[in-house]
């Protein structure tokens, strides 16, 4: 018996042949001493419906106390915690915002940025211009120790006055570590003014007169996409973590960037610019599931997800309903905390949806839990493999559950030439609820490998609590 090697990071390779595994909706939990293996296998969240509207073009949100705020194509609606919809105005433009709110009392101001259109203030029922004339058009904004922050291309930002909307045209900076303007200002314990090459970090020294914060540091990094930072946001506060300026992740350690990307995370964001690819429509958002926290790096090209708790990457791919193929990416987009729940838009509809392990589906496309190993391989030598058994949880289905959910299945396929192609799928039960099968699920006769050795993929489509803990084939060398 051979033990098959499964990956506990998704690592594709620039071509199939190269691949050592492959995780799309699905990532590796290191499991208890004395569990069957080290790692386990599960399958990522689903997305359940919050709320469903007519808008489209999501573009980010905001909770402010009991309203959920949320920006669409042309518009901006808020939700309360049942998800109902209330028009609140007019909102030009179609690119993701930047929200923030203040601590005024009794009732906070909102502010919103699109970065074509400039800063509105939104209350709960109307958008209406900012109202201080002494503010250029910014590029973002931001909210920390009571003060609003607002970035503008030609590399200034500016402060209001504590817990208002009022802006004094000296109380700004200019960034001055490099000529690259600012794209984005975000506050974690510290402001963080990004530019295309250079980050500032600014604490907050109480100055009695112009602009509230002093310069502490400068990161020699800028970021490659206004939208390519996170961490920081309410309810997750895990620090600043950013796509680079050379198309790399980066964790900040104190004021120093950790890169955190692999070679195929790296890879997938340069050959989208490569292939004319807008780095600007790259995103970055987070959210915690089961305890995990994670955060996607995602465009119209791929979707990687970053497991802050294990240090792990995986893929995540959505079903185009129309065909049934894989899209290139994540159909979720724009995360926010709010009611207790990470609350997304949608790319594929006009819902908000909410991010969680407790369905597993994306608001009702399947969710496909899929696995590819490393080559299991006596090279040069051909194997013959007689049989193969895979650890994964059975007695699953769901009495009570959809038709998929009562008597699921799951479906194992091989490739024997280094993952460019893969057999026909063989169907295996996973038995209906506590279903005590009698054998375990094996398949049988699968052929003799060649010299690139046998590369097993696993796929769960019906939707069940997946727990796959390896697998082990019999080999038998053959002359090459």
């Amino acid at each position: 018996m051979v033990a098959v090697t499964w990956p506990v990071i998704s690592a594709p390779g620039r071509r199939p042949h190269e691949s050592g595994g492959r995780l799309i909706n699905a990532y590796a939990e290191p499991l208890a001493q004395g569990a069957p293996s080290k790692y386990g296998w599960r399958r990522s969240p689903g997305l359940r419906q919050f709320a469903s509207t007519a808008n489209t073009g999501n573009r980010g949100q905001l909770l402010v106390g009991s309203n959920l705020f949320a920006a669409w194509s042309g518009t901006v609606k808020r939700y309360n915690s049942a998800g109902v919809e209330t028009a609140v105005g007019a909102f030009p433009g179609t690119k993701g915002v930047f929200w923030a709110a203040n601590n005024k009392s009794p009732t906070a101001d909102i502010v919103v940025v699109d970065p074509d259109n400039g800063a509105k203030v939104v209350t709960t029922g109307s958008v209406s211009d900012y109202p201080d004339p002494d503010l250029p058009q910014p590029n973002s904004v931001t909210f920390g120790d009571g003060f609003f922050f607002f970035t503008t291309g030609d590399g200034r930002c500016f402060a209001s006055a504590l817990n208002d909307t009022a802006i004094d045209a000296l109380d700004e900076v200019g960034a001055q570590a490099k000529r690259d303007g600012l794209v984005r200002g975000v506050f974690f314990n510290d402001l963080y003014l990004c530019g295309q090459n250079s980050i500032e970090v600014y604490h907050d020294t109480a100055e009695a007169t112009g602009f509230p914060f002093s310069r502490a540091y400068v990161i020699q990094k800028g970021i490659l996409s206004p939208y390519g930072i996170t961490g920081f946001e309410d309810g997750f506060g895990k620090g600043i973590i950013f796509l680079g300026d050379d198309a790399s992740h980066y964790a900040i350690n104190g004021f120093t960037p950790t890169k955190i990307s692999t070679p195929d995370v790296d890879r997938a964001v340069r050959d989208f610019i490569e292939a004319g690819g807008d780095p600007n429509t790259i995103e970055m958002f987070s959210y915690v599931a089961e305890g995990r926290s994670c955060f996607a790096t995602r465009c119209s090209a791929f979707t990687w997800v970053y497991d802050l708790d294990s240090l792990m990457w995986h893929e995540r791919k959505s079903i185009n309903p129309a065909d049934g193929t894989y899209r290139d990416y994540w159909r979720a987009t724009h995360s926010t905390m709010a009611f207790g729940k990470w609350i997304c838009g949608d790319v594929e509809s006009g819902k908000l949806a909410e991010i969680t392990k407790a369905v597993a589906n994306e608001l009702g496309s399947p969710l496909v839990f899929h696995m590819e190993s490393a080559p299991a391989t006596g090279f040069p030598s051909e194997v013959a493999v007689p049989q193969a058994t895979f650890n994964i949880a059975r007695g699953v289905g769901v009495a009570t559950g959809t038709p998929n959910q009562v008597d699921p299945q799951c479906e194992i396929s091989w490739s024997d030439d280094g993952g460019y192609n893969f057999s026909t799928p063989l169907f295996r039960r996973l038995g209906k609820q506590s279903e005590v099968l009698r054998r375990p699920v094996r398949v049988n006769k699968t052929g003799k490998t060649k010299t690139e050795g046998r590369r097993w993929r696993l796929r769960v489509s019906d939707e069940v609590d997946v727990i796959f803990t390896g697998s082990d084939m019999q080999a038998e060398a053959r002359q090459a």
